[in-house]
């Protein structure tokens, strides 16, 4: 399959909206988008941007729902960028019923540090963080 991945920029947003809401619709968890187009921009694009992110390209052509390879060149990608950075780990969440995900991260070498550490990933939002805020 041929693709290209590339350094994502300002035009890429609503594209980028669209599959953070396909993703979370996958995950059963729509409901708690609040990211909208315009904060992608913002956060993402201003002179001391929140995040990065990398796209795959996929010609018309070549694309197929089955999609070989591009998640394995995404995420190399992405540890690639990280080591370059000074990065000396990657950090990411699987949710517990995503098996596949999970035994391709588990098949290169990554662990899961809840099984093996007894680290949980915690959330605070809402009413909970400003409650924090307070402390």
């Amino acid at each position: 399959m041929a693709f290209s991945i590339r350094e994502a920029n300002l035009d890429d947003c609503k594209d980028i909206a669209r599959m953070i809401m396909e993703l979370a619709e996958y995950v059963k968890l729509a409901e708690h988008v609040k990211v909208t187009q315009k904060d992608l921009e913002q956060d993402g694009f201003s002179n001391n941007p929140f995040f990065h992110g990398v796209i795959a390209e996929v010609p018309e052509q070549h694309k197929t729902k089955e999609g070989k390879g591009v998640g394995k060149a995404l995420i190399s990608k992405v540890a690639q960028l990280a080591l370059a950075a000074g990065c000396h780990q990657l950090n990411f969440t699987v949710l517990d019923w995503n098996k596949p995900s999970m035994d391709f991260y588990l098949s290169q070498g990554c662990f899961n540090i809840t099984a093996t550490m007894g680290y949980h990933y915690m959330l605070c939002e809402g009413e909970a963080l400003k409650h924090l805020a307070q402390l």
